[in-house]
């Protein structure tokens, strides 16, 4: 199936970009990696990036990415990081900030796929319930 194609390619394009580095104050940069297929069909990439000062998710990271290019509209998103024990490969569900942040970028996005598992995947909507702005208020 071209989907599972789809689904493998992105979480080995999300896994490339993985860099764990541990910095002197001990802070893991890097180490969640996440690739954005865009409606498009551009895939763009980031890392999560966590300091004291501020913290960025990998799917933001590839956001900003897809955003700097002038689109707007995903596809598919997925999100992975590696066990430094073990070594083997997690598949990561976003943050509610990162599933906020995409609807904010395109209402369209609560269509795009956002992948769990290597088969498994949630429209954005199913894992953004009551994302709509409420009705005003009757005045009495």
């Amino acid at each position: 199936m071209e989907d599972d194609g789809t689904i493998r390619s992105l979480i080995g394009r999300a896994a490339a970009v993985l860099r764990p580095h541990r910095t002197r104050q001990g802070r893991l940069l890097g180490d969640v990696g996440a690739a954005v297929l865009s409606a498009d069909g551009n895939i763009y990439t980031g890392v999560c990036v966590d300091t004291p000062s501020w913290g960025l998710c990998a799917e933001r990271s590839a956001l900003a990415a897809m955003i700097g290019r002038g689109e707007y509209r995903i596809d598919k998103v997925v999100a992975v990081w590696r066990n430094e024990e073990t070594g083997r490969l997690h598949v990561l569900a976003p943050c509610g900030v990162c599933r906020e942040f995409m609807r904010q970028i395109d209402d369209d996005n609560l269509e795009a796929d956002v992948i769990l598992g290597g088969t498994e995947t949630r429209k954005l909507r199913e894992l953004l319930p009551a994302h709509a702005w409420p009705e005003p208020l009757e005045e009495g």
